[in-house]
C-alpha cells in the first residue's frame, strides 16, 4: 500500500545585509555575499593583525560567487563549496609566500540552501545563528578559537572568555594553513525561520540576548539589520561589523 499526500512545498529565501567599519578601524576587512537566486549567503572577515585582511576576505567571497546554481544533490553542492574554498586557500597561501609573510587569511561562515534544507560551512569565528518561531536563538556554528577550545575542554568558564588574553585568537581560517580545515552541519528549514550570518564585530560587542531581541519578528530584516549595527556602534564597535539576515518563507 502506498500512502498519498501533498507534495512538500518548496520554501523561499529572501535576504538583506549591511557592513560597517566600526568606530575604531578606518579599513573595513569584512566582505559578504548575498544571492537569493543561487540560495547562497556568506560572511568573511579578514584576520585581524595579519597583512591584507581586506584582500583575503575579498578572495574568499569571490571564489564562493562561482558556486554553481541548481546543484543536483546536496553532496555535489558540498563538494562545489569545498572546492571553491580550497581554491581560495591556495590563492591566499601563494600570495603570502609571494609577499614573504606567514599568512594572509580570512574567516568564512556560509549558508547554502538546497530544497528545504541548509548546509552550513565555516572556519574561524564568524557565526551563523538560527531563530525559529517559539524557540530560543540558537548558535549553529562553533567558534574556531583558542578560547572556545579551552571552554570545550572544561578549562575555562564561558563567562571569563571575553577577558582571556587570547580571546580573539582563531585556530582556523581560509589561508591560515596549506591544508584547509572546514566544519559542516545541516539543518532542516521551516517556514518562519530567520538565519543570521555575522562577523565577530557583532558578537564581540552585543550579547546573544540583545541579538535575539533585535532579530525577533515582527521586526523586518532592514529594521533588524539597523538595530544590530546600531547596538554594535553604541557599544564602541572596536572591529568591523557585518550582518546578513535570511528569512525563510
Amino acid at each position: 500500500m502506498r500512502r498519498l499526500g501533498a507534495l512538500e512545498e518548496k520554501l523561499v529565501a529572501r535576504s538583506d545585509g549591511a557592513t560597517h567599519p566600526g568606530c575604531v578601524r578606518e579599513l573595513n576587512e569584512d566582505n559578504a555575499h548575498l544571492d537569493d537566486r543561487t540560495e547562497l549567503w556568506a560572511v568573511s572577515d579578514g584576520m585581524g593583525g595579519h597583512d591584507s585582511g581586506d584582500y583575503a576576505s575579498a578572495v574568499v567571497i569571490d571564489h564562493l560567487r562561482r558556486v554553481r546554481a541548481n546543484q543536483p544533490t546536496p553532496r555535489s553542492l558540498t563538494l562545489d563549496i569545498e572546492d571553491r574554498l580550497e581554491e581560495a586557500n591556495a590563492q591566499l597561501r601563494e600570495e603570502a609566500r609571494r609577499r614573504g609573510v606567514d599568512s594572509i587569511g580570512a574567516t568564512i561562515a556560509c549558508v547554502a540552501k538546497f530544497g528545504n534544507h541548509a548546509l552550513v560551512v565555516w572556519a574561524g569565528d564568524s557565526r551563523v545563528y538560527l531563530m525559529r518561531t517559539g524557540k530560543k536563538l540558537r548558535q549553529v556554528t562553533s567558534d574556531h578559537t583558542i578560547v572556545q577550545d579551552l571552554i570545550d575542554a572544561g578549562r575555562l568558564d564561558p563567562e571569563e572568555a571575553e577577558r582571556h588574553p587570547m580571546a580573539h585568537a582563531i585556530t582556523r581560517a581560509v589561508g591560515a594553513e596549506d591544508r584547509l580545515e572546514l566544519d559542516y552541519t545541516q539543518m532542516q528549514l521551516r517556514c518562519g525561520d530567520r538565519i543570521l550570518l555575522c562577523s565577530d564585530g557583532l558578537t564581540r560587542s552585543v550579547s546573544d540576548a540583545a541579538i535575539s531581541s533585535a532579530l525577533a519578528p515582527p521586526r523586518s530584516r532592514d529594521a533588524a539589520i539597523d538595530a544590530l549595527i546600531g547596538l554594535t556602534l553604541d557599544a564602541g564597535a572596536p572591529d568591523n561589523v557585518t550582518v546578513v539576515i535570511v528569512d525563510i518563507r
